[in-house]
């Protein structure tokens, strides 16, 4: 059976919006004990040539991250490989797709730590011959090539390093040709073989191309010195199969752990309703929110956020996105009032808008499955539920005629029994047409007449709007539900599975076969929060980047605030190792299962999950940052110096959060989740406004599940933990003072760099060494980056927007001529928190081409053109030249 989809059916680039409020989520895999998900055949994940199939290597972290946070890789940790007649290097490479940037060092061998031999990518103008480029010392040898990019990021591609002492000549066999180069000198020696970024003394680099790496092999002298399959889930060791010569990295992100467990991502949030759609052809996540549109890029992981032209759009109960995969067009809709509009990306306005004030019924179609089919260039609506009914209905919008119609199902669905009332199915275009797969509802559609889940698997086709069931699953499924949708990325389906009687529930991904009722589970299971109005998840297929994007979707209590949070898993999926998937009966947190490569934590989004969203408060003694409302600035202090990492008594909070104690050692991981989100509201509220934060404002950002009771006592006995843990930072403590909670610390004794941070961009005169103690502290990363707290977002807003509007307000008070080199300095801290700043990168692009240094300003203007692209579909409409002829 081919799992090809034919041309005139596409999937729907949409899903829905999205409802809900955050509450403890219990990680019990409880689903891989359902019969239903019996391991009942093996997922085949090599076959082949292991250079094209394999799903396994080392991917370098790159430009997406921070300089501290890329990778490297270092085969000679603690002996070198000595020659004196060759040595052959050979290794598969591939590069990630859709990313920034890929200028960097594939490779460095260095000789007798004074010479080197560099394999680089340059896609610079320097580089019209060829992209990959040989260095020997300071010289470009005559090697330069290409591999077509179908090649280099579709598949493994092998590559052969030679060097020939005898014959003093250097040569590279990549791509199914040879290139040749004659050495200056001999070529023998001791070397250190290096890839990626690396700190080898003088050849220090961190300029990395986002690629993958596996299957390294070293022949010295003709005899096989090491193998390294690059085959680890995780950890900094690099086996060697043929010897005990192991490598070691740094910040690695290995590939194998990126197939088989999802990788939380990005955390979006946006005002009131939402709604979410993908564009499978850019790529593109798009959250429709009330004031603004939010778009993030799967494959290069930024995120771009920009408000509506065209005034508030009225998003109401039941609205639903899609994405017209013909014309790329993105829409929201909502089936009770039967509207649709249009987002114009360049004029940044919806061409509609929806009935206002929204109607107080809530809908009738919660949940429903949508499919766009590109043969009718028509969107159809399948099933819901809403006023104590299930529904059954087929509703079809064409888009050229702007018609909305509702199929005849009675005769043909529900008289034969096909299509029964649901809601909470999953729907996806197949190789046949239109399927959808179980779903909750009754036979009459009436809640109170025998609810159960249907265990069917359909097919509708919407030539002939005929129904069909393909088979029973066999299995009573007395919990198991779905994320709307089913996705089709290899011969089998794929879809995201949860019990609908649990909030604090799970989302596990389940492989199927279209032939018979055979089910698989897939990775450790996603938290979810399930609120039939309040809450929403879906599933996509990326078939550029070959990933699965998974979200959930929680609006809060009181409707003021939508969070999405995203995750991604590399495809071909493979089923998760035992320890991975191994389930607890006790809510624990599940973060150290769940590590991404690049360090985010899962365990992040089961601590958001435990909290209600808090709404704003209205207490006439306290601020909320999600007011907007400044209270004076905290006073200057002008001595003020960015903390050193391990600097005794000290609180760091750009970058990781780290506490230094009195003697120099770091008590970091001496809090635990709960303590450390303690501890950082009581500093954060202590410094920005104060005078801390009151008993009733903790309860409600922590324990706003718990009684009052049961929240005092929680409190009580995590104070005193935290309490115990700061007595070893003397001049630092916790406080009761005016009915606040506050952290009270002498500012000469202990140095918080948060505090530092707002005494310099608070001040009204900001002068040359206030902006490089600034640099220092921005320079560290992102503030709290591998912390997501919904109470935390509206801090780290306002610190990205105080970090652009004070290096931009100082590089226009001096020419850029002045300082260059300070002036890209200032660019890449901006870029830092603000990723897609065009001021930054007019201001990057003169200072290089000040500095002489143009081709580098050609490659800063094209990767921001390529990512202005992929985040509003369209041309940057301004030439390099122009920019560097204007002033910034």
């Amino acid at each position: 059976m081919s799992h090809f989809m034919p041309p005139e059916i596409a999937a729907s680039g949409g899903r829905s919006c999205a409802r809900s409020g955050g509450h403890p989520v219990s990680p019990l895999n409880h689903l891989m004990k359902l019969p239903f998900f019996l391991l009942t055949f093996l997922f085949v994940i090599y076959a082949g040539n292991p250079a094209k199939a394999q799903s396994y290597g080392l991917r370098f972290a790159s430009y997406e991250v921070l300089q501290d946070h890329r990778t490297m890789l270092d085969l000679t940790p603690t002996k070198q490989v000595c020659l004196s007649e060759n040595l052959e290097l050979t290794f598969d490479l591939s590069f990630v797709p859709k990313q920034k940037t890929y200028f960097g060092y594939i490779f460095r061998l260095i000789g007798d730590d004074k010479q080197n031999i560099d394999l680089i990518y340059d896609n610079g103008i320097a580089a019209a011959n060829g992209r990959f480029r040989v260095i020997t010392g300071d010289r470009l040898s005559g090697i330069a090539f290409n591999i077509p990019d179908p090649a280099l990021f579709g598949g493994w591609n092998q590559f052969a390093l030679k060097l020939d002492v005898k014959t003093r000549k250097l040569s590279i066999t990549a791509g199914g040709k040879t290139y040749t180069h004659a050495m200056d000198a001999a070529s023998g020696g001791c070397y250190q073989v290096l890839f990626g970024a690396n700190q080898h003394k003088s050849f220090q680099t961190t300029d990395v191309p986002p690629m993958n790496l596996a299957n390294i092999r070293l022949m010295q002298d003709g005899k096989s010195t090491g193998l390294w399959p690059l085959d680890e889930h995780s950890g900094e060791t690099v086996h060697n199969a043929n010897g005990k010569m192991a490598g070691v990295t740094k910040n690695p992100v290995w590939i194998e752990k990126l197939h088989e467990s999802w990788q939380l991502r990005r955390r979006m949030v946006t005002s009131g309703f939402a709604c979410s759609a993908l564009d499978q052809k850019r790529e593109l996540l798009y959250l429709i929110g009330e004031d603004s549109l939010h778009t993030y890029s799967v494959a290069s992981q930024v995120m771009v956020s920009y408000p509506y032209q065209s005034g508030r759009l009225h998003l109401a109960k039941g609205n639903q996105a899609f994405v017209d995969t013909i014309s790329g067009n993105l829409y929201t809709y909502n089936a009770d009032q039967q509207r649709i509009a249009r987002f114009d990306f360049t004029s940044r306005k919806w061409d509609n808008n929806f009935i206002f004030p929204i109607p107080e019924s809530s809908t009738e179609y919660w949940h429903s499955n949508k499919f766009f089919s590109a043969a009718d260039s028509s969107l159809y609506l399948f099933g819901g539920y809403g006023h104590l009914t299930y529904k059954n209905k087929v509703h079809r919008y064409h888009l050229p005629t702007r018609r909305w119609t509702t199929l005849p199902t009675g005769d043909t669905a529900t008289a034969a029994g096909i299509y029964t009332p649901r809601y909470l199915a999953a729907g996806g275009a197949g190789p046949r047409g239109m399927y959808i797969l179980g779903g909750y509802g009754s036979l009459t559609g009436q809640q109170i007449l025998n609810p159960r889940n249907w265990n069917d698997l359909l097919l509708f086709d919407p030539r002939t709007q005929t129904w069909k069931k393909v088979y029973d699953t066999g299995t009573d499924l007395s919990q198991l539900n779905f994320a709307n949708s089913l996705v089709f990325p290899d011969k089998y389906f794929y879809a995201l599975s949860f019990p609908k009687n649990r909030y604090n529930s799970e989302l596990q991904l389940v492989r199927g076969s279209l032939d018979k009722p055979e089910f698989t589970p897939m990775a450790p299971p996603i938290p979810y929060s399930f609120h039939d109005t309040h809450s929403f998840a879906d599933l996509f297929f990326c078939p550029d980047s070959k990933q699965l994007v998974a979200f959930t979707m929680t609006r809060s209590e009181d409707d003021k605030q939508t969070v999405m949070h995203v995750y991604t898993l590399l495809t071909p999926v493979r089923e998760a190792r035992a320890e991975v998937i191994t389930a607890e009966n006790e809510p624990l947190p599940v973060w150290p299962l769940l590590v991404a490569g690049a360090g985010l934590l899962a365990g992040g989004a089961w601590l958001y999950f435990r909290r209600r969203s808090p709404s704003p408060t209205t207490s006439e003694t306290e601020n909320n940052p999600g007011d907007n409302v400044l209270p004076a600035p905290v006073q200057l202090r002008r001595n003020a110096e960015p903390v050193t990492s391990q600097e005794r008594n000290s609180i760091s909070l750009f970058g990781d959060l780290q506490l230094v104690d009195d003697n120099g050692k770091d008590i970091t991981q001496a809090l635990t989740p709960l303590i450390k989100e303690l501890f950082l509201v009581i500093l954060l509220y202590s410094i920005r406004w104060k005078r801390g934060i009151n008993s009733d404002k903790l309860r409600e950002l922590l324990w706003a599940d718990k009684s009052a009771e049961s929240a005092r006592n929680n409190r009580s006995v995590n104070l005193t933990k935290l309490k115990a843990i700061l007595a070893k930072m003397p001049h630092c403590q916790i406080v009761m003072n005016a009915g606040h909670w506050k952290l009270e610390f002498d500012e000469n004794e202990v140095h918080v760099d948060y505090l530092d941070f707002m005494n310099i961009t608070s001040s009204k005169n900001i002068d040359r060494p206030m902006i490089d103690a600034l640099t220092g502290i921005t320079g560290k990363g992102s503030f709290l980056s591998n912390l997501e707290f919904e109470w935390l977002d509206p801090f780290k807003s306002e610190i990205s927007n105080m970090v652009v509007n004070t290096f931009l307000n100082y590089t226009a008070s001096i020419p850029v001529s002045d300082d260059p080199e300070l002036m890209i300095r200032l660019a890449n801290n901006i870029s830092y928190f603000d990723p897609a700043n065009e001021e930054a990168m007019v201001l990057k692009c003169k200072s290089f081409a000040l500095l002489g240094k143009h081709s580098l300003a050609k490659s800063t203007f094209e990767s921001f053109t390529r990512e202005y692209n992929n985040i509003y579909g369209e041309d940057f409409r301004r030439e390099l030249t122009d920019i560097l002829k204007s002033e910034v």
